[in-house]
Parts: C-alpha cells; structure tokens; sequence
C-alpha cells in the first residue's frame, strides 16, 4: 500500500494542492479512471489535508495522508488500486508558498536540465556535485584559532567548481529572495554603517550573539525555503544539497569543540565558508527578524542585525527591562532554531564605550582609534621603509590584505578613510 500511495502522490505533489490540480495530476496516475470510484473522494481527502498550508508538501507527506484515507486503503484491500508505471514522466510546475512568496523573482526550473542550464553547469557536473558519496570531497576544512576565545572555528571552504556553482545560486536565486529591513549584513547595498547608525546617541545599547549561527541551520531549514520558493521537491533536494555540507565525526572528535557544537558539524548544515551561507541564513531567519523588530517596535527600541550580530538601543524611557528584553529575544530564538550565545551579551550606557563588529557608535559610526592609529603606522612605515617591512605575517598577497582594511575603514568613517587612502596611494608596489 505505502508504494501505491508514494506513486499516487508523485503525480499530486506535480503542482498546486487544490482539488482542481490534483485531481488533474493525479487522474495521470491511474490506468482506468471510468472505474477508478475511490478516486475522486482521495483527492477531495488530500486537498483538505493541506488546505491551510502555504508551502507545497512533499512526496511522503501527501503519501502518508492518502494512507489514512478510508476510501484508499478499502479500495486497495479490494485490489482495485490499479496505476500506471512508476517510471512514466511527471510534468512538475512551479508552486510558489501562498503570500510573499508569490512575488519572488527566482528563474522557473522543474528539471536537473534546466537547473544545469541556470548554474551554467553541465548536467554530469551536478550529478557529481550533489552525490551523496562524493559531496565530502567538495571541500577544504581548515580550523580557525580566534584569540580570547577557546573554541576553534571550522571553516568549510568549497573547492573551485562547487564555491563557482555556489556563486550562481547566490546571483541568480538567493538573492532574487528579499530578507528583513533589519538585516544589514552581506546583502547587496547595506553596510557595517548601516547596521550601527541607528543606535547612535543612544542611552542605552544591548548586543547579543548567535551561538554557531551557520551550523546551527540544518539541511531541513535551507529545503524548505527552496519548496517556499516554488521549486519541485526534486530541484529543492538538489538546491539545498549544492548548499550543505556534513563533517565525519571523526574529524570533529580531534577538535576542542563542545559535544554540541561537534554534532551540529556532523549533521548537515550551511557551512561557513561557502558564498551562499550568509544569503541563505539571512533568509531563513526572516521569521525570527520579524517577530524581534516587532518586538523592539513595541519597546521603543530600534533593532538591527549583522549576520549573528544583534543590536538593541533606546532613550531612557524605555518601555521594557533589559532582563526582559533579553529573556524574550532568547525564548525567539530558541523557538526559531537558534541559540544565543550567553556569554556575549552585553550592555552598554553612553558612559562607556559602545561598540559593535569593532566600530564605535557613541557620537557616529567611527573607527576604534587604536585600529585607525595602528593602520596609519603600518601605511607610514610602508611608505617610508617599504611594503616588505611590513608584512609581518606573510599575506601572499598584502597589498589586497591592505585594501581590505582601507575598505573597512571606509565603510565606518569616509572622512578617516581619505587620509589612510592618501598614504596608501603613495606607497611604491614594485
């Protein structure tokens, strides 16, 4: 019976859920539907079933639900369940999620051909780069030491045809995805400026942190934001396989991880390194930056988000306790998939020094001065003595190491900035 069901609802899953569509689709399904009776009151069952859900089921949800039907398991007892081949093709369309969804730009692909053709793959490539057996060997792992803190950082860096192919997903279907007012990290147009300015000449200013923001999304979250998409579940599977990553445990076991942080790299999660992490857990998040804005609206705060970064400020008549704030931001995330870090919460008066992602933002988004006075020593010392001199830690390539941080710096404050890339421009690079 369950393989009767699965390939009744291979043919329902092929478009939209109600009734007209299904009993369309599903009608391909079987080989005499004169005689079919147990037909028709199936499909009515199904699209009752899913009636109040915006995104599109997949394949084993409908099949447990046309399980549960009376008139199907009757008729099948009765042997009178007759369907066509297995194999026969099923035309899929796209079935956008009811609502905001319907008005995502994200290119139409029903078939590995199409999704080939859309990330400029040749089709064996895909097939090569979403195999369960050879997705590990798209990888390089590196772990990262960060100073003060005790746990070291694994960084998954995907190899040349997969970060590429990562690449077009972000351009062309990621990024066709809007994500909250709120975020301000790597998305197109939005800045480290204007992820603090709203929290200038605040009295009061509260950061928290995601604990292991990446690993924390797994493979289930990043499925269900390509089927809200509208994508055939075929195409989501493939989709949010080119998007994660799982580490063997035995890797992770050599490492100074907690047991938590060890198994959230051993399931299969956005992995930090790849181009579409960061797009993708921006848009995964939505529902959690929704209900925190709505929360710090209500407040009087105003609230912004930079990746795992979270900042709170208000004047002093605020209308909620920073215990209270805290509390329920925690109680969001948690309902949300995601942790807080505990450790990284901070609060900040305007007597001491605000800052975030190392910027200050007392007066105005301004640089920490030792960061600026140390950049400037290090564009002096390369003018006067030599950009060798210099290059302490032995950057392969220092001069982008250099334009980086003049990047940053003009990111926080342009004024500064001027002065450092006068310095810069004069350094001699042969």
């Amino acid at each position: 019976m369950k393989q009767a069901a699965l390939q009744l609802a291979r043919y329902y899953v092929a478009g939209p859920m109600d009734v007209e569509s299904l009993y369309r689709n599903g009608s391909r399904a079987v080989t005499n539907l004169k005689k079919a009776r147990w037909f028709k009151p199936v499909t009515i069952f199904v699209a009752r079933a899913f009636q109040e859900d915006s995104v599109r089921p997949t394949r084993r949800e409908v099949a447990g639900v046309i399980m549960l039907c009376p008139a199907f398991y009757r008729s099948y007892d009765r042997g009178k369940i007759d369907l066509v081949s297995y194999n026969d093709p099923v035309p899929a369309q796209m079935v956008p999620a009811r609502g905001a969804a319907e008005s995502w730009a994200v290119p139409p692909v029903t078939t590995r051909g199409d999704l080939a053709r859309v990330l400029s793959l040749h089709i064996d490539d895909l097939g090569w780069l979403t195999m369960p057996s050879c997705r590990k060997e798209h990888y390089h792992l590196l772990w990262h030491e960060k100073k003060g803190v005790p746990e070291s950082r694994l960084i998954e860096v995907p190899k040349p045809l997969l970060k590429g192919t990562q690449r077009e997903i972000l351009s062309r279907i990621v990024g066709k995805i809007p994500v909250h007012d709120s975020v301000c990290g790597f998305e197109k147009g939005r800045s480290i400026f204007d992820f603090v300015a709203p929290h200038c000449h605040r009295d009061l200013v509260v950061k928290m942190d995601f604990k292991a923001f990446f690993p924390s999304i797994g493979s289930g979250a990043v499925f269900r934001l390509f089927m809200a998409a509208g994508y055939p579940e075929s195409i989501a599977g493939l989709l949010c396989r080119l998007c994660t990553h799982s580490v063997s445990i035995g890797f992770t076991s050599r490492s100074n991880l907690e047991k938590v942080a060890r198994d959230q790299l051993a399931r299969t999660h956005l992995p930090q390194g790849a181009p579409t992490s960061p797009a993708l857990a921006n848009r995964i998040a939505y529902r959690f930056d929704c209900r925190v804005a709505g929360l710090a609206r209500s407040a009087g705060l105003n609230y912004t988000r930079y990746a795992d970064d979270l900042l709170f400020s208000g004047m002093r008549n605020r209308r909620l306790s920073v215990s209270r704030l805290t509390e329920t931001v925690e109680k969001i995330a948690r309902e949300s998939g995601f942790q807080i870090h505990p450790d990284k919460t901070r609060i900040m008066t305007a007597s001491q020094s605000q800052t975030a992602c190392g910027v200050v933002m007392n007066e105005r988004p301004n640089l920490k001065r030792r960061e600026f006075e140390q950049l400037k020593a290090i564009l002096n010392n390369c003018v006067r003595h030599g950009w060798q001199s210099q290059n302490r830690d032995e950057h392969p390539d220092f001069r982008a190491h250099l334009e980086g941080r003049l990047n940053w710096a003009c990111q926080v404050n342009s004024l500064k900035a001027q002065k450092l890339q006068k310095l810069f421009d004069q350094i001699r690079w042969v």
